[in-house]
């Protein structure tokens, strides 16, 4: 793949900002901006093609993945046959540098120019599958409606729990209760829905695979297909565990800095949390895991430690099943392993 036109877009909410490079050195180059709706798209297309004489065959658009923002765009220039690169937007934040102004053509310019550094990486976006689309907004919409029943948990029970024979508390905390009833029955709703979507469709044979693994249930399957595009994106476990957190790295430097290995920061938050309750459930009625936990307890080790080896055996267990289309079980033997 050989580009000679590269379109930086830097995504905001009602609008996205453009550059158009041809060369890394390039001063003169042309930038614009556009209203992130279909008016906006179509004006898009049309002021790139006065830009340069390069055919649309040679283009490669690339901005930042934001999400909700950026998918309007990259529907849009798929249907179009574009090629579209969407990266993460910590990886085009690194390759900066030192930055002591930042506005959002600014930004559009330094994403052109690593989409022309980095060309080689490019990785064409492909059309969205439209059940995990669904998925992703039913997922994130219960977990708005869970954030707001925890809040409103917590602050009724502390109310009640602070002023006990006052009136307006008790008011509160029952008002409170009627609210949190209401919202237990739309998560019901919503992770009805949600099962009904992943049954009724392409990716009932992966989920149906992953739940037969001991700890883990509808919820972290659904995340792990919405995050992994049906296990599509990883090639790897350990591709999967670097992107859940749970992988150890080494810190070290010279002789006066050597720190172990520690898991990174750089994690997807949301689906590591839901491997710890995994893991904690498994250590409980997985056997296999649940001698492991005991046994590397006794030895010294630290809990968050364990736990953490437990949720790499699982993001593994769940790798293997996925891969060999062979629901889990305890104590299997792999035929085509030699056991003389």
């Amino acid at each position: 793949m050989k580009k000679f036109l590269f379109i930086g877009i830097d995504f905001s909410k009602s609008k996205f900002d453009v550059t158009v490079l041809k060369s890394i050195d390039q001063q003169d180059f042309a930038q614009a901006i556009f209203l992130n709706e279909k008016k906006g798209f179509n004006d898009f297309l049309k002021w790139v093609t006065k830009q340069s004489n390069v055919s649309k065959q040679d283009w490669l658009f690339c901005g930042e993945h934001t999400g909700l923002y950026s998918r309007g765009l990259t529907d849009f220039l798929i249907k179009k046959n574009m090629f579209i690169w969407l990266e993460n937007p910590l990886q085009i934040k690194c390759s900066w540098g030192i930055k002591r102004a930042k506005t959002d053509k600014i930004d559009s310019l330094e994403i052109a120019r690593y989409a022309l550094r980095f060309e080689d990486k490019a990785v064409a976006c492909k059309p969205a599958n439209k059940d995990i689309e669904s998925l992703r907004l039913l997922f994130a919409y219960r977990g708005r409606l869970v954030k707001n029943k925890v809040s409103l948990e917590v602050s009724a029970k502390e109310t009640r729990r602070v002023i006990t024979r006052d009136t307006t508390s008790r008011f509160i905390f029952e008002n409170s209760q009627h609210d949190i009833d209401r919202i237990k029955k739309e998560i019901e709703v919503i992770e009805t829905k949600m099962h009904d979507i992943i049954i009724s469709g392409q990716l009932k044979e992966n989920y149906l695979l992953v739940v037969t693994i001991k700890g883990v249930a509808m919820i972290t399957a659904i995340a792990l297909i919405i995050h992994t595009n049906n296990f599509e994106a990883f090639k790897t476990a350990r591709q999967l565990a670097c992107y859940c957190g749970v992988v150890p790295f080494e810190k070290s430097s010279g002789t006066s800095i050597n720190k172990g290995n520690h898991i990174s920061q750089l994690a997807n938050k949301e689906i590591k949390t839901l491997l710890t309750q995994c893991a904690r459930c498994a250590v409980q009625y997985d056997k296999e895991l649940a001698a492991y936990y005991i046994r590397k307890i006794a030895q010294g080790k630290k809990d968050r430690i364990v736990i953490n080896n437990v949720r790499n055996k699982l993001i593994h267990r769940i790798f293997a099943v996925v891969n060999n289309k062979i629901p889990y079980r305890e104590n299997y033997l792999n035929p085509f392993l030699d056991c003389a």
